[in-house]
């Protein structure tokens, strides 16, 4: 086991817990591949929240775990909560991870599994002119990244994107939350440094805008919801992302919750009142995005 992993492996279990089943008569929770143009297959987990006669919109989530863990059916409980409250097909994608599959990798496969639902979300019941995008952290940078990706290569159409805790730049040291925030917190500066080493080694990509979609164009992206978190090393970052979008013409909601610590949402749903308003927050908007 690499290093990164090894001293991370902690922090990840952690993380998970949120993978149970509390939705006992829960629809559909399926299972599907797509075919890559890189030769390699893509596993979707589709959770279709009730049976309908009507396609639905449909949100396509992407985990997180510092481009180098995580799995696409952690969250399972998530998405069920998402897909009923929302009313919506959520799409879990299992992107390749580093370092085995570094940069771009995750974006490509990320795209991918969108480009599909945008010319096959029938065949999963889904509508593909409401489409959604949204993941926390490591999945938030993708869910950025791929916004910039569809609007860059001519669709598929977003409706939105849902970033939490979005690690948007691979450089640490511009940030003060990375300091005054990046020991004692569960989630660390020298675990974001090993995860940013893993996924992009050569530092002279670090201003790709794939990578780093802080320093993109991000004039005509889709409207976004942001959260941010105050005891977490990417607050300062993801605060001045969801400033840059309001800057270029992006329609915000950008809510920072001052005394959580990162992935509250997923850790502390079931503890906290912060972590509940923000999943109502998630809620609401893909409320308002698709109806």
């Amino acid at each position: 086991m690499n290093k990164t992993r090894s001293t991370t492996n902690r922090f990840m279990k952690f993380m998970n817990w949120y993978g149970g089943n509390s939705h006992p008569s829960f629809y559909s929770e399926k299972d599907r591949t797509i075919p890559s143009p890189e030769g390699h297959n893509i596993r979707l987990k589709i959770f279709t929240p009730y049976q309908s006669n009507e396609k639905l919109p449909v949100w396509l989530y992407i985990h997180g775990g510092g481009f180098c863990h995580g799995e696409y059916d952690s969250r399972s409980n998530f998405c069920k909560t998402i897909a009923t409250r929302a009313k919506c097909i959520v799409v879990s994608v299992d992107y390749r991870l580093a370092p085995e599959h570094p940069f771009p990798a995750a974006p490509n496969d990320v795209y991918t599994a969108l480009q599909w639902l945008g010319q096959h979300a029938a065949t999963i019941g889904g509508d593909s002119n409401r489409l959604a995008v949204g993941g926390e952290s490591a999945g938030g940078n993708l869910s950025a990244v791929v916004a910039l990706m569809a609007r860059d290569k001519g669709g598929p159409a977003i409706k939105h994107q849902t970033l939490l805790y979005p690690a948007v730049d691979m450089r640490l040291d511009v940030y003060p939350s990375m300091d005054t925030m990046g020991k004692g917190y569960m989630l660390e500066k020298d675990m974001i440094r090993g995860f940013h080493n893993s996924y992009a080694p050569d530092q002279s990509q670090w201003g790709n805008p794939y990578l780093s979609p802080i320093g993109a164009v991000l004039n005509g992206l889709p409207p976004a919801l942001v959260i941010t978190a105050g005891y977490d090393p990417l607050v300062d970052e993801g605060d001045l992302y969801a400033e840059k979008l309001k800057q270029a013409g992006v329609p915000v909601l950008h809510k920072r919750y001052d005394n959580m610590i990162h992935d509250f949402t997923m850790l502390l749903t079931g503890k906290l009142p912060e972590a509940r308003d923000s999943v109502d927050l998630i809620v609401n908007e893909l409320q308002k995005t698709f109806y």
